[in-house]
């Protein structure tokens, strides 16, 4: 399809997506999260950040303590998400590009730990900068004495560009033509000693979304396309027409995806393949992860993971208290039956395999201690008996969470039934539970236990 014809299905989506009306606010959410999620990923790992896409998401709300991960990377993209939330924020609306808006904007995305790169952020740059394109020729960027001006004459140029369009004058280019002209001459300025392609996409973005357009990204897949096109044009005379028809393709995606949202249909997982790949690998790999069932592995399983479950499982069941006479709580090691008031039993047992283990084999044997016998279940149950409010109904009831240790793994359930498919969850020793997962399962043990009682009372 021509770049005219993209603009004109562009176009043409935005009346679709018109005509629905004013967004929801959780429409206007999930949008914009999609495109913080794309934009921050894609734009920096283009220039080297080594954050993973579930990285950028864990930076993108809050947690600036990434591990491996160099602080650089982390901070970068705290500050590059911030710059597109005000950018999401503002929407359309006038805009008047200038050099200290730039500047500012720069300033917000770097970071550097050297104190010599460090008074370079914000700055146009003073010395000469170039690259090597894709043929492996090099190719020298505008000289640091030119950028001044060049910037200047770009700014009054985009800034009148703009001022036609939303006067709605006859003469006035399309929004997308503007933005792309920009992208491509500021790329050639290149006016900052990094983060060049970085501002080039913020800006670019910026006069889309002024414009009443959605941004763009470049994903992993397609990133040599968008280099190829930008040094044919830089070096060889390029067709600009090619390049702006596949950035064209890009903001119709992001059109699109607006539209789908409307529609119901689900944006959050894109068909990337290239994504799903590296996540699956991600996954995949799990060195020294695999151990076989000791009593330690289970003590170090009960006391990091599973004695947050049963807390929050005792914690939830409580609200059924004062239904009844009478409530007894057990703890049941490879089945054996002991009472307790909470947890007695697990803390002290696990508590002496975890003091055993710092031992020596000497220790252990002037102390003469009895031998542990192997753990291989245990379950925690709650009865309850008297129901306090049916009359002479006064039945009784009761809920265990059960957890079973295996060779190489522990399953989690409420009956200590075999049948995998009744596991709430299955996994290795080196796996804890996420704080997810311990919800489920204990909102699905308080849901099953609270239709046990409901359906126990006689119909009046």
């Amino acid at each position: 399809m021509s770049y005219k014809n993209i603009k004109a299905t562009i176009d043409a989506i935005k009346a679709k997506v018109a005509a629905f009306g004013e967004l929801t606010i959780e429409q206007k959410k999930k949008i914009n999260y999609k495109f913080r999620l794309e934009w921050n990923f894609n734009s920096n790992s283009m220039e080297g950040n080594t954050l993973t896409i579930e990285e950028t998401r864990s930076v993108m709300v809050g947690n600036l303590t990434v591990n491996d991960k160099p602080l650089k990377d982390v901070l970068e993209m705290q500050g590059h998400d911030q710059v597109i939330i005000e950018i999401l924020r503002i929407g359309k609306g006038e805009l008047r590009l200038s050099e200290k808006r730039i500047c500012e904007i720069h300033k917000a995305i770097m970071h550097e730990d050297d104190e010599t790169k460090k008074d370079k952020i914000g700055k146009w740059k003073q010395e000469p900068n170039m690259i090597y394109n894709h043929k492996g020729e090099r190719y020298d960027f505008v000289s640091p004495e030119e950028v001044a001006d060049r910037i200047h004459r770009l700014l009054d140029k985009t800034n009148a560009a703009i001022d036609a369009i939303n006067a709605n004058k006859k003469n006035a280019p399309h929004p997308i033509d503007v933005a792309m002209e920009f992208h491509l001459e500021y790329l050639d300025i290149h006016p900052f000693y990094d983060g060049n392609g970085r501002t080039a996409r913020i800006l670019t973005n910026l006069i889309l979304i002024s414009l009443g357009y959605n941004p763009f990204w470049i994903n992993e897949k397609d990133r040599k396309i968008y280099y190829t096109y930008i040094s044919d044009i830089q070096g060889y005379g390029g067709s600009k027409e090619l390049f702006f028809e596949y950035c064209a393709g890009l903001i119709e995606r992001s059109e699109q995806l607006v539209l789908n949202a409307i529609q119901g249909i689900d944006i959050e997982e894109e068909d990337d393949l290239h994504k799903e790949i590296s996540m699956w690998k991600k996954q995949l790999v799990k060195k020294d992860e695999v151990f076989p069932q000791s009593n330690y592995a289970v003590a170090q399983i009960y006391q990091r993971t599973l004695k947050t479950l049963f807390t929050s499982f005792l914690s939830q069941m409580a609200s059924f208290d004062e239904l009844f006479t009478k409530k007894q709580i057990t703890n049941h090691i490879n089945s054996k039956h002991l009472k307790s008031q909470q947890l007695e039993h697990f803390d002290e047992l696990f508590d002496d395999i975890i003091n055993r283990s710092k031992l020596s084999k000497e220790e252990l044997n002037e102390l003469e201690l009895k031998p542990i016998e192997g753990v291989h279940t245990i379950e925690l149950k709650v009865y309850y008996s008297g129901f306090k409010n049916d009359g002479l109904n006064t039945f009784s009831t009761y809920s265990d969470l059960y957890v079973g240790f295996n060779e190489y793994s522990y399953v989690i359930n409420d009956h200590g039934s075999n049948n995998e498919k009744n596991n709430f969850v299955k996994k290795l020793y080196s796996e804890l539970l996420t704080e997810e997962e311990i919800k489920t399962i204990v909102k699905t043990m308080i849901s099953k236990q609270f239709e046990k009682i409901k359906s126990s009372v006689k119909n009046q």
